[in-house]
């Protein structure tokens, strides 16, 4: 089957122009089918991009978007802070196609391109990492994103993610309070939830003290 998280999609390719005002600021976007909300951007990311920017004091740094797609939210955050070294990923090869012609529609100079199914062709660290996860996915591997980014930030680097409370943003909330040691939900809107959580290992080591992840039991052997 087909989908945007698919590394060659089969659709037919019907690429088109999209204009996006941010912040009054204008982008334009090239996009086509097989790829991630190809018609406008989708509202999870605007929300996120906008927290991400109220909240950051980060003027500098490296930063990836983990699962780009056509690149809007990377492309966006460097226009907005231009300090910024920027990496987008995706498995997707027609949506790294875009992102990369995105990037240069939209007069960025610097930047990085990763073909990678999540983590695994990143051999290196950042300073903050933003996801819009796939839901379609699942949760393994929406819940491995999360492993990985906290082993592929910097120490005291910052996670972001967007979801929406109808499709596990509560479980995630607890997932990444278990990974990083803490989470915040920095937004809500239209029944999405931006969440945020900081690769700091004094909490991390505070929060597995307090509360110890449980370890599966193998059930017992039958009696022979």
């Amino acid at each position: 089957m087909n989908h945007y998280y698919s590394e060659k999609p089969t659709s037919k390719s019907d690429i088109k122009e999209i204009e996006f005002l941010f912040l009054n600021k204008s982008f334009k976007f090239l996009t086509d089918s097989g790829v991630f909300s190809k018609n406008k951007i989708d509202f999870g990311s605007e929300l996120m991009l906008k927290t991400f920017l109220k909240h950051s004091s980060l003027k500098e740094g490296k930063f990836l978007d983990i699962g780009c797609g056509y690149g809007p939210v990377g492309i966006i955050a460097k226009s907005f802070v231009p300090g910024l070294d920027i990496s987008l990923s995706d498995v997707n090869e027609r949506a790294l196609e875009l992102a990369e012609k995105n990037i240069k529609l939209n007069n960025i100079t610097e930047y990085n391109i990763i073909k990678s199914y999540i983590f695994d062709n990143i051999h290196e660290n950042f300073d903050c990492i933003l996801s819009n996860p796939p839901i379609r996915a699942g949760k393994d591997v929406i819940f491995k994103i999360y492993e990985e980014s906290w082993k592929h930030l910097n120490t005291n680097g910052v996670f972001y993610c967007v979801l929406q409370t109808k499709h596990g943003a509560k479980s995630t909330f607890k997932k990444l309070e278990e990974i990083f040691g803490n989470c915040k939900t920095l937004d809500i809107d239209a029944g999405y939830r931006i969440l945020f959580s900081q690769k700091n290992l004094t909490l991390f080591l505070f929060h597995r003290t307090q509360f110890p992840v449980k370890q599966k039991t193998a059930p017992p052997s039958p009696d022979i």
